[in-house]
């Protein structure tokens, strides 16, 4: 198996080496590589680590995994895809919630569509990262959004007075095929990988007992989507530097999937102008209901985080800080108050299992920003959410405050958050 990554891990390797040392190398070989064993079995393996429910299919990673046949599925697989037999089937759509109202559409394939999806992610990655722009950090590979945090941060303090939200209306959903396609086009030209490749693009969606075709966007939910949503928006990175409006215009750009920023020094009408006439031109509609032009004084949220500028209470001097964002803070709390109820049929053990992982993942995204306080917040609500139940479970009355006190609670096992230190170290990996 280590063996099997460490061969995956080369022939990613070597793509990405070719890709960025020649900038006009186009890909005559690559669909012999998809449907290779070891890259198969490393995309069931992706798949089955990211869970997920079944397609429309029925079949679950669970019902694959419990009847042992992960090898006769792999070699089923493997067998189709080099006879080019192998076809997609429709992705099942359910509709998500979203935390300010309204719905986004969610498409989930089958477990055997999302393996072949992400073994072609493995192949086709490596040759497009070559190509990103570094002010892209979404769902790529050695970028995060801690790194994309402390790049704003620092592009904030080189004399920016504001920025522009950007809000795409549903760009997921929009995206041209052609145009895609002809941007895929520049790099791969092995007629049997582009043939799966608009085949991924072109599966039916099955909605409410009707099957209907894809003519344009990609699932939100399948493996391959954010790198057909990178590979498009890079267009718009690259046209944004290349015409020169970082200095013509003294507006940044930062992106993390469909989510951008634009950090102003000048004009910023002038630069949402400029920013809609690209994305215009691609055939994406900016949202101006929800876009809008920030001061930094007022401060601004981006993918979780909360950006304002204000004077330290050492210095008085005007600095950046970052804190985890208002809606952050409420989701985390929703959350844990999903399988925290007092009445919780589970035990100690259970609960405080629960509690934890939840809660370690946010303070990791969370512990390089100016975070104390919400940590603080958040560690009271667990401790009487905590309390409580414990109070209900020994049938006692009240709060419980006197019985447990802060002290047995972490005794209890509960997760103790530190006051949260503020560390900016990692810069930005343009690097596969």
């Amino acid at each position: 198996m280590a063996r099997n990554k460490m061969e995956i891990r080369q022939l990613q390797r070597t793509l990405y080496r070719k890709a960025k040392q020649e900038k006009e190398a186009k890909f005559y070989s690559l669909y012999d590589k998809v449907w290779r064993e070891d890259v198969i079995w490393e995309g069931w393996r992706q798949v089955r680590a990211n869970k997920g429910a079944p397609g429309v299919d029925g079949e679950s990673i669970e019902a694959i995994v419990t009847s042992g046949q992960e090898g006769v599925m792999v070699s089923r697989l493997q067998e189709a895809l080099r006879e080019k037999s192998y076809r997609f089937q429709p992705v099942r759509r359910v509709d998500i919630p979203k935390p300010k109202g309204g719905t986004r559409p969610l498409g989930i394939a089958t477990v055997e569509d999302r393996v072949v999806q992400t073994a072609m992610k493995l192949i086709l990655e490596p040759i497009f990262e070559a190509d990103f722009h570094d002010c892209s950090y979404g769902y790529r590979p050695k970028r995060n959004a801690k790194m994309a945090s402390v790049a704003i941060r620092e592009d904030l303090h080189r004399r920016a007075w504001g920025v522009v939200e950007i809000d795409f209306q549903s760009y997921f959903t929009t995206i041209p095929h052609d145009k895609l396609l002809v941007l895929i086009r520049q790099r791969v030209v092995d007629g049997s990988m582009l043939r799966i490749i608009k085949q991924s693009l072109k599966v039916g969606v099955e909605y409410q007992g009707q099957v209907e075709p894809m003519r344009i966007g990609v699932p939100q939910g399948s493996p391959i989507s954010p790198l057909y949503s990178n590979i498009y928006l890079n267009l718009l990175d690259q046209l944004w530097h290349k015409r020169g409006y970082p200095e013509k215009l003294g507006t940044t750009v930062h992106r993390y999937a469909d989510d951008a920023v634009l950090v102003c020094r000048k004009n910023a009408e002038q630069a949402l102008a400029a920013f809609e006439g690209i994305a215009r031109s691609m055939g994406l509609v900016v949202n101006r209901e929800k876009t809008r032009i920030t001061k930094l004084t007022e401060g601004f949220d981006f993918i979780g985080f909360n950006f304002v500028k204000r004077p330290s209470p050492n210095t008085g001097k005007n600095t950046i800080y970052i804190f985890p964002s208002k809606d952050a803070q409420r989701n985390i709390r929703r959350r844990i108050k999903y399988f925290t109820k007092r009445r919780a049929p589970v035990t100690p053990d259970e609960f405080v299992g629960a509690i934890n992982q939840t809660v370690r993942g946010w303070v990791s995204y969370f512990a390089h920003t100016n975070a104390s306080e919400a940590f603080r917040t958040l560690q009271r609500f667990i401790n009487i959410r905590f309390r409580r139940y414990l109070t209900f479970r020994s049938k006692g009355r009240g709060f419980g405050w006197n019985k447990f006190s802060n002290k047995r609670l972490y005794a209890e096992g509960i997760i103790y958050i530190g006051s949260g230190r503020i560390r900016y170290q990692e810069a930005p990996v343009h690097a596969l």
